[in-house]
């Protein structure tokens, strides 16, 4: 599914949890970090390519809430450009939280509306 933040398309796609851990072991590999992919990904969000992965395998509530937590990276590297130091307040959490619950949601919603498992 694709969809715009902050004017900016993106796009909103599923995959195995081993699909996940092989894009997540090539990006390593090309930005010149050691290969240690261990655990579970329930998603992974790729600010410079505008994709969000979600594992495909999970089950639908999990699955929800995994979007929702990728949105909320998506939103902050949209919105929230001019932060050289990623370390949050919670203030600014806060604000976070407010300013984007509407607009992470509705995307959501519109997700599973339009892709019913």
């Amino acid at each position: 599914m694709k969809v715009k933040i902050n004017n900016l398309n993106w796009e909103i796609k599923e995959a195995t949890q081993k699909e996940i851990k092989e894009m997540i072991n090539k990006r390593a590999k090309n930005d010149l970090e050691e290969e240690a992919i261990t655990g579970r990904y329930y998603g992974s969000t790729y600010l410079d390519e505008q994709i969000i992965w979600i594992d495909k395998d999970l089950p639908l509530d999990r699955k929800k809430r995994t979007l929702l937590h990728e949105l909320g990276h998506a939103y902050i590297g949209c919105y929230i450009t001019h932060l050289a130091d990623t370390s949050y307040n919670e203030e600014l959490v806060c604000d976070i939280i407010s300013n984007s619950f509407d607009i992470i949601r509705e995307i959501a919603d519109k997700y599973f509306e339009t892709n019913k498992a």
